[in-house]
Parts: C-alpha cells; structure tokens; sequence
C-alpha cells in the first residue's frame, strides 16, 4: 500500500518532505537495514520518492539518533540510509540467485541510489563509501551481455549509477579507484542506451580517445544527438524518453570528449567538430545570453542552464583548432562576418551575471581567437554560423543582437561606383555625379 502511495507526485512531496517523512524514510530504512524478505519493497519505495528531485538531498541525509541525542553526520552513523545501503551491497553474493529477496534488494537499492547520485552533495558522500566499487564489480561480475540487459535491471542500474556519479567531481576518483573504465568501456560498442551510458561514463573519467571505438565517432554521433534530442524535448524511441538526462550530463560529456580528440591529436584537429555540433554549442550559449538580457524580444523553448552554457563554451574553446581551419587559397566576407558574430557573442556571455571564472577565461580566449580570424575561407565555421542563424531566424530571435555596429566607411569613386560619369574625374568642377 505505501508503495502505491509513493507513486503520484503529489504524495511524494508529502510523503519525502512533509511533517511526517522522517518517520516514513526511517521506517523503510529499518526494515532495509534488518535485511528482510520485504526489504526490496522498503528500497522501490524509497525510489519512487527520490523521483522528486527536491527530496534527493533530504533522503541520502537521513540519520537517525535517540531523542534528545546531538545529531550524527550520515558516514558517521551505521544506522544512516547511505551506511545502510553501503551494507546491503556490500554483503550481496557475487551472483545472487535471480529474483532472490537478496538480489531485488540489492537491485532496487542501485536503482534508488541511480537517482540520489543525480545530486553533487550526494554523490560526495557516496564518494566516500564502498558503493562506487561495488556497482564497478556489478558489471564486472555478471554473465550477462549488455545487449540482454533490460530497463531497471541490476547491470541497467548499476550503469546509471556509474554514469551519475563519475560527473561528479567529489565521487570520479572513487569510480577511477576501481577501475571503472576498464570495465565500462567495453560496453561502449553498443549502439543503444547502455553504450550511450559508457560513452558518457568514460569521458567524464577521463578515459583516453584510443578508448572510444571507431575513431570517435559513434560517441560523437550518440552524445551530440542527445544534446539535439534535450533541447527540442524530446527522447529517443526504444531508448530513453525526454528528462531522463540533464542537458548538463550531454554537455558536459561532449565537452569532455573534445577535450579527449585536442589531447590525441596535439591540439591541431577535432573530429568532433562537425557543423551540427558546433552550431548547438552555439546555439546553446546564445540562448543563455537572450535569457539573461531583458532587454533582448524573442526565445527558445528551451532554456539552458549556467552549466551548460559554460561545458558548451568550453567545447567550442577546444573545437576552435577544427573550427577556423582556413582554405588560405580563398577570401571570404561571410567567414569574417560569422567570426565577429561569434564573438561577440561569447564575449556577450563573459559577460552574463554569475558566469564563472573559468567559464569567462574559455570564452574570452574564444573570442579573441575568433575575431582575430583572418579573411580565409573557413569552412566549418561558415556553415556552423549558417545553421546556428537558421535556428534563430525559426525562433523569432533577433539576428542583429551579436553583429557589432561599426562607424560607416566613405566610399571613393572606384570599385562598385564606376559606373558613374564622374569616375577618375579627380573632383573638377566641371563633373556631374548627379543621378537623374
């Protein structure tokens, strides 16, 4: 019955942050932490709750003492939810019997701890217990291949587990610890969800770009669509539907596997910098600085956060090698114009309310690099420039914000105005210039 309660969003806010969720949460962690029969129930329970985000950090925090007692920090109480859960998968079998109370326990249990890790203080916390390294050996110790793992499985979970948590900086070095890369990166080769995970997993633990199969570029296809599926709000059918990822976790992937290509290749080339890449980076940025400017009419459906906006920057800062790769044989005006706009527009978002620094310090660089660009053809970067103006032009956004308003030239006779009679006239007085 409190499982069905727990369903409803409504109830979830009730039953997680009401005056009464103390109770709720510490009665289900009792029941997980005598490791009954039903235990597995207790952890469905706890996840349906922790599907409200605003309840994540409430719940990991559970740790209860006496009445009256000073309260304890949760790695310092054997009772807490986090040490509870730490045990739970600690003490399950190496291959627990399917469908075993033991296995759905521990199943389920990653499956609550899949949505707590979604939070950067949880995931620090449970950087600091054995739980990285036990859902590392999950994978590492099953018999069953990725292509049979089904939704809300122990290997499905444990996945997404690895995959919250490496983002983090305070639980990354744990998953390192157990050698997560060696074992996630040979689920990469899927072509479903569960490779979309690896994929994400190993850049964000800094797997090298050797790692990645086919030179790149099924990780970049994956990720890049992702980030195109986030900001459309839509999903992927028979993978993944809208919100079950953060545009941040997408772009700070991307961002991670730019960085991964730069180091391979010297600095000089970056097969992720395809036009459509480029121009969603750019369009997310773009999109944060009409956001923040009050001034500015027009919108995107989507909104993108601070974080981003700034792993979007910071994707182009390492793309730029690729990105103003020049044809020095041609000149071109339309490169040189989407440089300037360009650049303003990333020193437009240096300068938003709240950017950080280090976000600044890749824009700025960007910019610079950008609007010192010479006349050349650059090809990627016209056709980038192309897509990202199409996309505003189907917004309604106005497509002057970012061109840079220079003082107007005086024309001379030559050139375009030969035509007229008082070409090389050399100013007498007696030439007409007159247009009837």
């Amino acid at each position: 019955a409190l499982n069905n309660l727990s369903i409803p969003t409504e109830n979830k806010r009730v039953m997680a942050l009401g005056p009464a969720a103390k109770d709720v949460i510490g009665g289900l962690c009792k029941v997980i932490a005598e490791d009954k029969q039903e235990s597995y129930l207790c952890c469905i329970c706890l996840m349906n709750l922790s599907f409200l985000e605003a309840s994540i950090t409430t719940i990991l925090q559970h740790s209860p003492v006496d009445s009256g007692s000073v309260p304890v920090a949760p790695l310092d109480n054997p009772e807490s939810l986090i040490r509870v859960l730490e045990k739970l998968l600690a003490n399950s079998p190496t291959a627990p019997k399917s469908g075993s109370g033991k296995s759905e326990g521990v199943r389920w249990a990653c499956g609550l701890i899949k949505n707590l890790a979604k939070s950067e203080e949880n995931a620090k916390l449970f950087g600091q217990t054995d739980i990285p390294k036990c859902v590392v050996d999950n994978l590492r110790n099953t018999n069953t291949p990725p292509n049979r793992w089904t939704s809300n499985s122990l290997e499905d979970f444990s996945l997404f587990v690895i995959l919250n948590l490496a983002q983090w900086s305070g639980s990354k070095k744990a998953l390192i610890n157990a050698d997560a890369v060696e074992v996630v990166k040979q689920i990469m080769s899927e072509g479903d969800l569960q490779g979309l995970k690896a994929t994400m997993a190993c850049a964000f633990l800094d797997a090298e770009w050797g790692d990645f199969p086919d030179g790149g570029q099924p990780a970049n296809k994956a990720v890049s669509e992702l980030m195109t599926n986030i900001v459309e709000k839509k999903g992927k059918d028979g993978q993944y539907a809208y919100g079950v990822f953060k545009l941040y976790t997408a772009t700070k992937a991307f961002r991670d596997l730019c960085i991964s290509a730069k180091k391979a290749s010297g600095g000089e080339n970056s097969p992720l910098a395809t036009p459509s890449s480029v121009a969603l980076c750019f369009q997310i940025v773009s999109d944060l600085v009409l956001a923040a400017t009050d001034e500015a009419e027009g919108g995107s459906k989507y909104v993108p956060d601070a974080m981003s906006a700034e792993y979007s920057v910071q994707a182009i800062e390492a793309m730029l090698p690729t990105i103003l790769a020049t044809d020095e044989t041609r000149k071109s005006v339309q490169s040189e114009k989407a440089a300037n706009e360009i650049g303003t527009m990333l020193t437009s978002y240096a300068n938003v309310s709240g950017t950080s620094e280090e976000a600044k310090k890749s824009a700025i660089n960007a910019s610079e690099k950008m609007k010192n660009c010479a006349g050349n053809s650059a090809q990627i970067l016209e056709i980038s420039h192309d897509l990202w103006t199409q996309y505003r032009k189907r917004e309604g956004q106005p497509l002057d914000q970012f061109i840079t308003r220079s003082v107007g030239v005086e024309v001379d006779e030559s050139g375009p105005l030969d035509f007229l009679p008082c070409v090389n006239s050399g100013g007498s007085s007696g030439s007409s210039c007159t247009i009837a």
